[in-house]
């Protein structure tokens, strides 16, 4: 079964990048998320016999995992050959409760059969968690070495098939925060990111070569504290994208899909 839900962006008055998704309340986002997610992961299994997925923490996705967990609709979801990686952590230990995969073990993890070793947390108590996790991706996808500067340079880039980003209402996405270090790097595919520009604490993030290289991407903001943020990304394309200053513009996937699923309030009535 097949689900299409996007819809070009016109409809709804809204000029972001990507396609965009307006549902009209936010158990109706979460559904049609769920949909999509589903149907994704039927198609990368079939097609390539396991599914590979990038999941961002905070609390707007909990009712989203919580749904795929609990809900018959969601029951062939593939989860014994889905490799879960997680888009950004801060540098606390495990047991804290801003760490993004401990809310994801509450909300998602602990419920489905996925085998621990397709699980994939960041080390972020190591001493170099980043290149930890480039390990773990390369032995996962089955690539060698980097090489080289840029996604032009790395072919064989990882391509996750479904990355979930927030975005934060300074248009931050992941642990990208504007005019951080981490927005400038083209030839890692993870990064620690830190210094006066990062909320502390500290963070390992997936960097624009890596999310860009994914097949998609999907942007989740719900309610209206959202709106102003949204705007401020609408107005920024008109002139192009500008990572630097709103780190949101700077996911370009460069073959695969954006879309952006928001409720009506976060959308401000479908005026942005």
């Amino acid at each position: 079964m097949t689900y299409d839900l996007n819809e070009p962006a016109a409809d709804h008055g809204l000029s972001l990048p990507g396609e965009v998704h307006v549902a009209a309340d936010v158990d109706d986002l979460y559904d049609d998320l769920a949909l999509v997610f589903t149907s994704l992961a039927l198609k990368a299994d079939d097609e390539r016999g396991e599914f590979h997925i990038a999941l961002s923490g905070g609390t707007t996705p909990w009712p989203f995992y919580h749904r795929l967990l609990i809900d018959t609709r969601f029951r062939s979801i593939p989860w014994e050959r889905t490799h879960i990686w997680v888009v950004d952590e801060r540098r606390v230990p495990d047991d804290d409760d801003l760490n993004n995969f401990k809310s994801m073990r509450g909300s998602l993890l602990e419920g489905i059969p996925t085998p621990p070793s397709q699980i994939h947390p960041m080390r972020v108590m190591k001493d170099d968690p980043a290149g930890l996790y480039e390990v773990e991706l390369r032995e996962a996808f089955g690539i060698g070495e980097l090489s080289g500067v840029g996604p032009a340079a790395n072919p064989g880039a990882p391509r996750m098939d479904f990355v979930l980003l927030g975005m934060g209402g300074d248009c931050h996405t992941a642990s990208l925060f504007p005019n951080s270090d981490a927005i400038h790097v083209a030839d890692r595919w993870v990064v620690v990111n830190e210094g006066p520009n990062v909320t502390p604490p500290d963070r390992v993030t997936m960097t624009y070569p890596l999310l860009n290289a994914a097949r998609q991407l999907a942007v989740l903001c719900v309610g209206s504290k959202k709106t102003e943020a949204l705007r401020r990304v609408a107005e920024q394309m008109k002139s192009g994208p500008d990572p630097v200053n709103v780190p949101i513009t700077g996911i370009q996937p460069t073959d695969g899909e954006l879309t952006w699923y928001l409720d009506k309030d976060a959308a401000g009535g479908g005026n942005l």
